[in-house]
């Protein structure tokens, strides 16, 4: 039988914990070996947005580089783990109560989130979590409003085309390039219209939204998982240049790059300084 974790505890050491009425955040140390992680489920309704590390999990959704950022609906079984070393997460956590109240349309699957607005909001609250004196009623605002992305997330058909994951294949692998509609339409064998419309019906957003997500999130793995400075990134992720980069990064996830790699060190991010960056 799977365990059942009460509230506010997971497989890993906590480094800050902040306990609201109703609400708990947590940044952790995902410590547990992956074979020693179990299948279990939680009592509470909680978001994990893994920054540091390779995070498996099974959730319904996109999967995708850069920040994962799931929910668990209470009671949910899974076997959700870091991959390896381990990594760093937040954990956002609602009573199942408080959760019912909350939730507009409540999911019973746990859900991937990868929209920008989502991701941005949790990389919000870590900010907001990892300081020296973090505002309650801020932290507190950020999650209930992290709430409507899990409580209107709808699950799209799960018969789509056979080429439609050819065309998020070519995406990912050609993120450095001036790409067209036309030449993905070609790479994957049907007319450039009737991609533009499927891929619209299917996803949710337009090829070039996706490219931009998927060089987003590029940029971001490489900002938690190498030492690459920023031009390098910024040009191995497809964007013109460092200063690109960060006004694409700042406008999706409300941070410049710097800080998001701050934010992703690990032990480091415990307590993160407020500083003012120059330039772009």
């Amino acid at each position: 039988m799977a365990a059942v974790f009460a509230p506010g505890r997971f497989y890993g050491t906590p480094s800050a914990e902040h306990r609201l009425p109703g609400l708990t955040i947590s940044h952790l140390a995902g410590t547990t070996p992956e074979h020693d992680v179990a299948e279990h489920s939680h009592d509470d309704a909680h978001f994990v947005l893994a920054t540091r590390g390779r995070y498996v999990t099974t959730a319904l959704g996109e999967a995708a580089e850069g920040p994962v950022l799931v929910f668990n609906p209470p009671g949910v079984v899974h076997r959700d783990r870091f991959a390896g070393d381990g990594g760093w997460f937040l954990a956002i956590s609602f009573p199942a109560e408080v959760w019912r109240s909350l939730a507009v349309r409540p999911s019973g699957d746990a859900l991937r989130l990868s929209e920008p607005r989502a991701v941005r909001t949790a990389l919000a609250i870590l900010r907001a979590a990892t300081t020296r004196d973090p505002d309650q009623l801020h932290l507190e605002s950020l999650a209930l409003d992290l709430t409507a992305d899990a409580g209107s997330w709808r699950q799209v058909s799960q018969h789509p085309p056979a080429w439609l994951e050819t065309a998020e294949r070519y995406i990912s692998d050609n993120l450095g390039s001036p790409l067209s509609i036309s030449e993905i339409a070609t790479a994957v064998g049907v007319h450039r219209v009737h991609l533009a419309r499927a891929f619209r019906r299917w996803n949710g957003c337009s090829p070039g939204d996706r490219l931009r997500q998927r060089r987003l999130e590029s940029a971001a793995a490489q900002l938690a998982g190498t030492r690459r400075d920023l031009c390098d990134i910024a040009l191995r992720a497809g964007f013109c240049d460092q200063s690109h980069l960060s006004r694409v990064f700042r406008r999706a996830w409300g941070m410049p790059p710097g800080e998001y790699r701050r934010l992703t060190a690990g032990a480091q991010a415990s307590y993160v300084q407020d500083e003012i960056e120059t330039g772009h």
